[in-house]
């Protein structure tokens, strides 16, 4: 008898536990299923009696945590997709591979002054190449759009992002109208290149100047003394005269060159002397370095060959040199020099180095002092330099400058032979 009982309760809990690890199987698939389908509807029973309570109450504290996962998601994509909506940056995603769009804000929609964008293709309707445009632009890249809608032209800046999303490979495209900042731009850049005119006019303008003041005193002073002029100061008279007319057609030129406003004259090479250069740049200031007592050293000019130069922008990047080199030394009381050396490297190019020992430039003000408009100098236009470079490049030659604060700057023009 017991073994019979024995064997009839093994049986009974075998029969159960088979029913239970079924049962609990099949509310394992249920809620499974309701998982896959999205449905958090299914609960389950948490009665403390039942032997599947544990089981039941982790289904449902699952099921809870799936659905509060399910609400912040679609909060946060309502969340997003207003943003996106109201965002005031037009933005169009579209898949690579169809061209189907696949997000499109209303900015953009007023933007290309279309309510419906289906394809990328549609945009064919605003510019037969701005689809080619958006395809081929890379990931990262800023680029720049002109776009004419409805007889108005809009400068468009567009950025671009690949976006991997469901296997699907998206490119995400933010459009930026930057017309009004250009426009804004345009105007800066007008009042920018009148006072490049005026600082070039000036340099050339203000020792023309002082050359006619000091020849004017000195007609006043024989004629005061009722003397005639001795040879000398006829001699001075003439080489005055003589910088002052070429200085003036030089600057005619150069004024004339620039009534377009465009760009840097194209310069006319041809073989000149550097020495005689140097010198009609240097007799310019001659009256201005005694007045400050600027001590002018010039050695190795005569072992120069000629170069390839237009003289006369060439002559304005002298004068614009010549004249930081003044203005360095303006706040010193002695100890002033300007060296002008030359040297010859023996193979294509001839380095004419302009020295001075003046405050010298600063280590972070050095790598942009010939970025445009950039100045050290109070009240400076950051024009002379900026354009000093670009005369010398377009020569096939260049400008640069090694400076220590406190000691002084060297500027080193570079010339062809």
């Amino acid at each position: 008898m017991a073994g019979i009982w024995t064997g009839l309760i093994t049986i009974g809990l075998f029969y159960e536990t088979v029913r239970f690890v079924d049962q609990s199987e099949r509310k394992l698939i249920a809620f499974l299923q309701s998982l896959n389908q999205n449905d958090f509807s299914v609960t389950f029973s948490e009665n403390g009696k039942s032997n599947d309570y544990d089981l039941h109450v982790a289904f449902n504290q699952l099921n809870q945590t799936f659905k509060s996962l399910r609400s912040d998601r679609e909060s946060q994509h309502q969340l997003l997709q207003a943003v996106v909506e109201h965002a005031t940056v037009p933005l169009v995603c579209f898949e690579e591979d169809n061209g189907a769009i696949f997000l499109v804000n209303d900015a953009a929609k007023n933007l290309f002054q279309l309510p419906f964008i289906q394809k990328i293709q549609s945009l064919e309707r605003v510019d037969a190449t701005l689809p080619r445009f958006l395809r081929e632009i890379k990931d990262g890249d800023k680029a720049t759009f002109k776009l004419t809608i409805r007889s108005r032209t809009v400068f468009l800046t567009v950025l671009s992002r690949h976006i991997i999303f469901k296997d699907k490979k998206l490119k995400l495209i933010a459009f930026h109208d930057v017309s009004s900042e250009l426009a804004a731009k345009e105007a800066e850049t007008w009042q920018k290149l009148l006072r490049v005119l005026t600082h070039e006019i000036s340099n050339s303008a203000i020792p023309l100047s002082t050359l006619s003041g000091y020849m004017r005193e000195m007609l006043e002073d024989a004629t005061n003394k009722e003397r005639e002029l001795s040879d000398d100061e006829l001699q001075d008279l003439m080489q005055s005269l003589k910088t002052i007319d070429s200085r003036s057609q030089s600057l005619k030129a150069f004024v004339q060159n620039f009534r377009t406003v465009n760009a840097i004259p194209e310069p006319r090479l041809e073989r000149i002397s550097l020495a005689d250069l140097v010198v009609e740049a240097a007799n310019l200031f001659t009256r201005e370095f005694e007045k400050n007592n600027i001590c002018l050293k010039v050695e190795g000019l005569q072992t120069v060959d000629q170069v390839y130069a237009d003289r006369n922008l060439t002559m304005q990047v002298l004068i614009n040199v010549l004249k930081n080199a003044m203005e360095a030394m303006s706040n010193l009381k002695e100890n002033k020099f300007i060296e002008i050396t030359t040297e010859n490297t023996g193979q294509r190019y001839v380095h004419l180095h302009i020295a001075d020992t003046g405050s010298g430039i600063q280590p972070e003000d050095l790598e942009q002092i010939f970025i445009p408009f950039f100045s050290t100098k109070k009240g400076g236009s950051g024009v002379g330099l900026s354009v000093s470079q670009q005369i010398m490049q377009r020569q096939k030659g260049d400008i640069s400058v090694r400076s220590t604060p406190g000691r002084g700057s060297v500027f080193t023009m570079t010339f062809c032979i």
